[in-house]
């Protein structure tokens, strides 16, 4: 790991190197993968981020205010996280990458896409809201029993707090302090409330979550900002695989960007939600490298695996 100066802000950076296989030798076009709020570099890890260095090297980062990178009081919007991934490709000399994004990175990736066109190979957007289509997110809630609404009650948390339509946010804060609340009882609870364990791994992460909602300007800066709408999509003429969990609350993002987008093609994973990358790696891996490979090779290879999973989404 390392951490590089990036729009005066420090960034820790994780590079892979490529691992040749029998078959093919892998490209030198890298591979960047931007992570969502509240998670870091790790998610890509624990998503199998190695695997893809089959294909080409690839280089993890964390946001400014996430994992090991500085938090910075101000420059938590889209357009300057978009900044920072491109001061960050120019730092480390890297011209021309494939990009690919999980929930809120997402929206750096394609804004990235939409001012740096010649510097996007392809695009994998996995799970991603974009704000002006989908302005809010309703929270799947599981039925609280009544024996669950007293221990969250004890811990200071009403459960009718919990069931909400927001921008994720909320939701994020819900599930930090469910886990700094509960303790050892946190993966019980989350379970209970919204069907999936903790998401944050620590509780010192989830610490750190509420801070930088509570001390900078993360909130302001993306409830305030204007990025890119429907007619802004229509202008990405890159492939992108939109890879999206069935169960997601981000669901219309997906199916509109596919829509959208000349080059795009849809994926829904059955049985699956928001966090599916790092709950069933496989299932994003399999598509990922398959499109990524077919990108590689051009020609009538991409546009085959193209149609085909145009036919599977149809």
């Amino acid at each position: 790991m390392a951490r590089i100066n990036v729009n005066g802000v420090m960034l820790n950076v994780m590079e892979i190197a490529p691992s040749p296989g029998r078959r093919k030798k892998p490209s030198e076009t890298p591979i960047v993968m931007i992570h969502g709020l509240a998670a870091s570099s790790a998610f890509w890890y624990a998503a199998g981020a190695p695997y893809l260095a089959a294909v080409g090297p690839v280089l993890l980062y964390d946001l400014r205010g996430h994992g090991k990178s500085e938090t910075p009081e101000s420059g938590y919007g889209v357009v300057t996280m978009t900044a920072d991934l491109g001061a960050l490709l120019d730092a480390m000399g890297i011209g021309r990458a494939h990009l690919v994004a999980h929930s809120f990175g997402g929206m750096i990736a394609v804004l990235y896409a939409l001012r740096n066109p010649d510097r996007v190979a392809s695009l994998i957007i996995a799970d991603s809201r974009m704000r002006r289509i989908q302005s809010s997110l309703a929270i799947p809630l599981a039925k609280i029993t009544p024996a669950i609404a007293r221990r969250l009650s004890l811990l200071g948390i009403e459960a009718d707090a919990l069931s909400r339509t927001d921008d994720g946010i909320g939701y994020l804060n819900s599930v930090a302090r469910i886990q700094i609340a509960a303790e050892a009882e946190a993966d019980e609870i989350m379970r209970a409330v919204y069907s999936h364990p903790q998401l944050f791994r620590s509780r010192r992460n989830a610490e750190r979550w509420i801070r930088l909602t509570e001390t900078v300007s993360l909130v302001s800066d993306l409830a305030n900002e204007e990025t890119f709408g429907p007619q802004e999509l229509r202008q990405i003429g890159q492939p992108m695989l939109v890879l999206v969990g069935a169960k997601s609350s981000t669901l219309p993002s997906a199916r509109a960007l596919a829509q959208l987008c000349p080059r795009a093609i849809l994926r829904e994973i059955p049985g699956v939600g928001h966090f599916f990358p790092i709950s069933s790696p496989a299932l994003f891996l399999k598509p990922a490298l398959r499109f990524l490979r077919a990108v590689e090779a051009g020609g009538d290879r991409l546009e085959t695996v193209m149609m085909r999973r145009r036919a599977l989404s149809d």
